[in-house]
């Protein structure tokens, strides 16, 4: 069974061809398109012909009403389009990526695999925010989490390195890439995660702020004349490594500014960082200890000297990278940390997972 995996942004589309349940077959990525049936007619040319059974499609954005992916229909769009509202940025690209194939292919099945939906076991104390009850209830104001593809992949992969389940751990998981967060699972639940309402909350990241006290954004559209367009583009795109170090959001580059004498360049690897560290010492003490700490995504994968600096600090709480491991250069699954809480790089594979997920839910088996 061949199954395409589609990931649609604003003007570009990747794709990834699995022949279940894990061999890829081929993957790629079409871009600087008008229109997503172009994207995907350029996918099609790609693919040199090779048959497609089932599509699976990530989505960002699940709402409360996704806790695990879906065979998508009319009712399934009409609701990706509605929760549009809630992931301004992505969903629009993911429903019209979604319209396009099931035209193309309308005699498949195709998947919806949501980012949110591993956060759904969310305890109500960590999801709710501090406003009146009714903007939780009606409004549907609450922490959503996002990354949820990821966090759920690594943990998986973990627990299958070492034999056993996910429920057999407490992982603390730290997905750093361009986009950044780290969730706290306990016994395969994710409990809590620093992505919120939208994925701008928590971490610092590429070109995103992380967390803002939300009176200083309050006081710029007050005093500072901007618009919440204004900021909602600052904080989306300006901020984060690019904002703080005025040289990029590449950690590549940010790092050897930084080596070069750039003071903020330094500063904003030291603000990063320090923000992973003290989420990972928050959910260290909302489960009450961890037995691995996990890296992974573009950063959490490659940089070793980021990977030391977050842990820099933690032997105290039982975390800490040993150097010849962690500075061995792999793109395998490996143990860079022997303290009482180990310290692991597991390559992430979101589009492996979507593709089970697609055979899963078109079988009706169980979700891993």
């Amino acid at each position: 069974m061949n199954i395409l995996v589609l990931n649609a942004g604003s003007s570009s589309l990747k794709f990834d061809l699995f022949e279940h349940p894990d061999r890829m077959l081929t993957h790629g990525l079409v871009e600087r398109v008008a229109s997503m049936d172009q994207a995907i007619d350029g996918v099609f040319g790609k693919l040199g012909g090779q048959p497609v059974d089932a599509v699976g499609h990530r989505v960002v954005h699940g709402g409360d009403r996704y806790y695990q992916s879906v065979i998508v229909d009319d009712s399934v769009e009409k609701a990706i389009d509605e929760l549009s509202a809630l992931a301004p940025l992505h969903n629009p690209n993911n429903l019209e990526g979604i319209r396009a194939a099931r035209a193309k292919l309308p005699n498949v099945p195709h998947v919806a695999v949501f980012d949110t939906a591993f956060h759904h076991t969310l305890p109500p104390h960590a999801y709710v925010y501090g406003l009146p009850y009714d903007y939780l209830v009606n409004k549907k104001i609450r922490r959503y989490g996002f990354h949820g593809i990821s966090h759920r992949y690594v943990s998986w992969r973990f627990a299958d390195l070492h034999g056993k389940k996910r429920a057999d751990y407490k992982l603390i998981t730290c997905h750093l890439g361009n986009g950044c967060s780290v969730c706290a699972i306990d016994r395969g639940k994710s409990v809590d995660t620093s992505m919120g309402f939208t994925p701008l909350e928590g971490l610092v990241m590429g070109t995103r702020s992380g967390d803002v006290d939300a009176g200083a954004i309050l006081y710029l559209i007050n005093h500072g004349k901007q618009t919440p367009l204004d900021l909602l583009n600052l904080l989306n795109g300006e901020s984060g490594l690019k904002g703080i170090s005025g040289v990029s959001n590449d950690m590549r580059d940010v790092l050897q500014a930084s080596k070069d004498g750039n003071e903020r360049a330094t500063l904003a690897v030291d603000t990063f960082c320090y923000r992973v560290r003290k989420y990972i010492g928050a959910y260290l003490a909302a489960m009450n200890g961890a037995d691995a700490l996990i890296f992974t995504g573009g950063i959490g994968e490659n940089s070793d000297e980021i990977r030391a600096q977050i842990c820099a600090g933690l032997d105290a709480l039982g975390v800490a990278v040993d150097a010849p491991l962690n500075t061995v250069a792999s793109k395998e699954d490996r143990q860079i940390g022997n303290a009482q809480v180990k310290a692991w790089v597991v390559p992430t594979q979101e589009e492996l997972l979507i593709a089970r997920d697609t055979y899963r839910t078109i079988n009706n088996i169980p979700h891993e």
